[in-house]
C-alpha cells in the first residue's frame, strides 16, 4: 500500500501560476536576497503575526544566529538547549561565541526536559533554545516561566 504522506506536486498545481511568476520575477530582476519581494513577505508576515517587524533570513542557522545577537549574547554567555536537533541550533550558539549547556529531554515528548532545563540554569546563562520536534511543541509555558524566573530568554526553533 502507497500512502501519500504529502504531495506537493497537488500543492504547486493549485498555485502554480503566482508561484511561477514570482519566481521569474525574482530571476529576472537579479535581486535573490533584500529585493521587493522579500520586503513585501515580511511586511505581510509581519502583519499577520501582529509584530512590528520581521526579517526573512536565508536559514535557519541564520535566523538562530540573528535571534541570539538580538539578545546579545556572546562571549562568556552560556545558551541551553538540547543535543537531539539539527546541527544549525549548536552552530548558532557557537557563532556568537557563547557556551552550549546541553540538557536532557523529556522521554514522553523527544523535547527538552523542564525540570532538566530548570537545574541548568547558571548565573551564566543568557537564554534557552527550544526545539520543537516531531510537530510536538515543547512545553513552552513551564519554560515561560523558568526563562521569566531568571530573567533570561526564550527562544524558539521550529525549524524541524
Amino acid at each position: 500500500m502507497n500512502v501519500k504522506f504529502l504531495d506537493l506536486k497537488a500543492q504547486y498545481a493549485k498555485i502554480k501560476n503566482e508561484v511561477d511568476v514570482a519566481v521569474t520575477s525574482v530571476i529576472s530582476s537579479q535581486r535573490f536576497i533584500l529585493g521587493e519581494e522579500c520586503e513585501a513577505f515580511e511586511q505581510e508576515f509581519s502583519n499577520m503575526v501582529g509584530v512590528k517587524q520581521c526579517l526573512g533570513c536565508a536559514n535557519g542557522t541564520e535566523a538562530l544566529h540573528l535571534a541570539l545577537l538580538a539578545c546579545g549574547i556572546g562571549k562568556g554567555d552560556e545558551v541551553i538547549t538540547v543535543p537531539n536537533t539539527y546541527i544549525a541550533t549548536a552552530l548558532a550558539i557557537t557563532y556568537t561565541g557563547a557556551d552550549i549547556r546541553f540538557v536532557d529531554i523529556d522521554l514522553r515528548t523527544y523535547n527538552i526536559d523542564v525540570d532538566e532545563t530548570e537545574g541548568a540554569v547558571t548565573s551564566k546563562t543568557k537564554a534557552i533554545i527550544v526545539v520543537n520536534l516531531f510537530g510536538q511543541p515543547a512545553n513552552l509555558t513551564d519554560l515561560s516561566e523558568i526563562s521569566s524566573k531568571h530573567g533570561i530568554f526564550l527562544i524558539e526553533d521550529n525549524a524541524q
